[in-house]
């Protein structure tokens, strides 16, 4: 399970680097092209192959009614609803 839980946190990352990708894109002029680009790479492409990844693993898990216990739950919500808007975003 903790596999699962580093996982989860690396998904989390990602997330916030996906938010910040998205400012990125907003902004003329960044800062550090090195930084921008690890972020928009961690943001674009890694955060959504560990979101399916992590997803589909808990998905696994609730269905063989396995338990979640030591993985908090606002990390569950957080990187479900993540997955969801950039699925969104994707598909659009």
């Amino acid at each position: 399970m903790g596999f699962l839980r580093m996982l989860n946190r690396a998904a989390f990352i990602c997330n916030v680097c996906f938010l910040l990708a998205l400012l990125i894109l907003r902004i003329r002029q960044p800062v550090d092209p090195g930084l921008a680009s690890l972020i928009i790479v961690m943001g674009f492409v890694l955060s959504i192959i560990l979101n399916l990844l992590v997803n589909s693993w808990h998905l696994i898990r609730w269905l063989s009614k396995r338990s979640l216990r030591d993985i908090p739950r606002p990390f569950i919500y957080l990187n479900c609803g993540f997955l969801l808007i950039q699925l969104i975003l994707l598909l659009k």
